[in-house]
Order: C-alpha cells, then sequence, then structure tokens
C-alpha cells in the first residue's frame, strides 16, 4: 500500500499528516501555527523527516504559482500576508526524494470531492469548492484536473451585485477597486464580524440564526454560486470553512441561488430550494477536506496527474455571460 504525506498550508495552521493507501486512510497528523515561512516550513520538514512515505501533497493559501514551467513555482506570491510574500514552499518541502504536487488550497480539495463522486459511481465534468472563512477561494476541478489556466481561480475576489441597501464598504478588500464588491470583502469571517459589531471572528458562533447577518452571508455566497453555475456549469458546489459551520446558511443560500438563477438554467438541480440540496453541499469530509485534498496530491504524484488548461469560448449573444466572467475571473 502506498503511504501518502501532506502538507496543508492556512492562513492560522499548517498541518502534514500521513495517510496509508488512499488519502482518507490518516494515520498520523501534526498541526504548526503559521508564523513565519522559515520557522513554519521547518517545523513542518522536522516532522515529515522522522516519516517514511512514497509521495508528497502540498496545498497552501494563495495567489500561488502552480506553473511547473515558470521560475517563481511552487512560490506563494501577491498574498495579504506580508511574511508569506514570495515564500518558496515547494522548494523548503521538496527534500525528500519522493514525487511532490502542489497547489491551491482549494483547488486540492476540490479534486478529492471529485474523486469522491467517481467513486460512487457519478459521472461529474466539473466540481466546484469553495471555503468561507478568513477569507474566501474557490478551487475547480474540470474534466478530471485542477483548473490553473492564466494563474488559478481566484473567484473569491468577484465582483456581485449589494444586497439590498448595504452600503458596508467592505472588510480588507484585495482588490482595492472602487465599486467592486468582493465576495471575500463582503461575507468572510471578519466582514460578518465587522457587520455584527463584533470585536473578533471568535463571536460569530453565539450569534443567533435569525441574526441580520446571516442573510446578508447567504445574498453573496448565493450570488457566487450562481456566477459558478453560470461560468462553469459545476454538477457540484462544496461549500466548506469555518463560516459554513453555520449549517443553516445551506437552505438559504441554495433558495436564493435558485432565486437568482431566475429560471434560467433548465435542468433539475436547480427548479428548486429543495432540488438544489444536491447541488450544494457541505463536505463529508468536515474539517478534514483539506489535508485530505493535499493528500489526494499526493496520490496523484504518484500517477502522473496533469492540471486541466482552462478554454472557455464566448458565443455571440453571450454579453452578460463575458460580463460575469471577467468577475469570476478578475
Amino acid at each position: 500500500m502506498p503511504v501518502l504525506a501532506a502538507v496543508e498550508g492556512g492562513g492560522t495552521t499548517y498541518v502534514v499528516a500521513i495517510a496509508k493507501d488512499k488519502p482518507e486512510n490518516i494515520i498520523e497528523r501534526a498541526s504548526f501555527p503559521t508564523t513565519t515561512p522559515e520557522e513554519t516550513l521547518s517545523k513542518c520538514k522536522a516532522w515529515l523527516r522522522q516519516r517514511s512515505f512514497d509521495a508528497l501533497g502540498i496545498a497552501t493559501f494563495g495567489p500561488v504559482d502552480p506553473r511547473t514551467s515558470s521560475k517563481t513555482y511552487g512560490h506563494i506570491t501577491k498574498t495579504p500576508k506580508k511574511l508569506w510574500r514570495d515564500a518558496d514552499v515547494v522548494g523548503a518541502l521538496d527534500i525528500f526524494g519522493v514525487p511532490v504536487k502542489f497547489d491551491t488550497d482549494v483547488n486540492a480539495p476540490a479534486l478529492s470531492e471529485y474523486r469522491a463522486m467517481i467513486d460512487k459511481g457519478e459521472d461529474p465534468s466539473c466540481v466546484a469548492y469553495a471555503t468561507v472563512g478568513t477569507g474566501v477561494g474557490v478551487g475547480l476541478v474540470v474534466n478530471g484536473a485542477p483548473v490553473h489556466g492564466l494563474l488559478h481561480p481566484e473567484a473569491g475576489h468577484a465582483c456581485v451585485p449589494r444586497y439590498p441597501g448595504d452600503d458596508f464598504a467592505g472588510h480588507n478588500p484585495s482588490l482595492n477597486c472602487p465599486g467592486w464588491a468582493e465576495v471575500e470583502a463582503m461575507c468572510a469571517s471578519g466582514a460578518l464580524a465587522k457587520r455584527a459589531g463584533l470585536n473578533d471572528t471568535a463571536g460569530l458562533k453565539d450569534l443567533p440564526d435569525d441574526h441580520p447577518v446571516w442573510d446578508v452571508a447567504a445574498h453573496y455566497l448565493a450570488a457566487l454560486c450562481a456566477n459558478l453555475i453560470l461560468v462553469v456549469s459545476p454538477e457540484k458546489i462544496v461549500l466548506s470553512g469555518g463560516v459554513m459551520l453555520r449549517a443553516s446558511l445551506f437552505p438559504r443560500i441554495r433558495a436564493k441561488t435558485v432565486q437568482y438563477l431566475n429560471g434560467y438554467i433548465p435542468v433539475p438541480a436547480v427548479a428548486s430550494a429543495a432540488a438544489a440540496e444536491t447541488l450544494i453541499v457541505p463536505s463529508p469530509h468536515g474539517n478534514d477536506a483539506g489535508i485530505i485534498g493535499a493528500l489526494t496530491l499526493a496520490q496523484d504524484a504518484l500517477g502522473g496527474g496533469s492540471s486541466s488548461p482552462c478554454r472557455l469560448s464566448l458565443m455571440g449573444g453571450a454579453f452578460a455571460a463575458g460580463a460575469l466572467l471577467a468577475a469570476l475571473l478578475r
């Protein structure tokens, strides 16, 4: 049985793990606070050095450079986390003489969610995975492989319509573009805490389900889901991350997504909020989705998996879709 190793780099915590035979069969793990690249990656290396494994998967927050032909392949690039800008994550960890595969911390779990559908006998062509926590990130798998294209999806910074009457300026917008209502700036955990008048995000868990902030969050996340459906047509949208531990968000997001599509997509999965229960779903892996995704990359490293080119064609009469695409890929 192959022994898989993985490193999942999060904004607050780095996780390392070992699995036997398949990514879900985790037998060992550890976590370290995300401090400086030197300190954090050194702890990951020290832990891995004490173990034997056949392949290594690395998934980290971004933006990153996943292009193997690039001089900055394996680097974190223009991240808001200033200490981690230009950090060479793969260079620091690719020291064990085993195959290595690297991607974002959302593309990797998107791949594991895709594989889970295949294992169930389904035949998806596109799966989206979104994490909603400190930030909002979206990973995409199309035709069996994570999408890279120009770089990789950054749909957490897509522009979405404002909630009716919402004059919130946005919390730490990365694009800093006037008039650009980013999903992340509108409804990541920091934004929701600020909207609710909380000192920090820890207080979000104590807000009741009927607090107005959750309807605002559902609006922005439904707008994201609607854009994803219109642009890449996923058969599954998996929503994960700390904010999505609020289970009451799922029925609201499904209902609003169906409402915003307004009957334009004539398929059963978005015919009603009840039907959308099979389309917009939580991860079956819960909080393990990220590290299982990284272990899936290790599994692919043994099999020589490759990324999918992103090729989209906009035909005449699809001006509105072009505007949505520009918002998604901005």
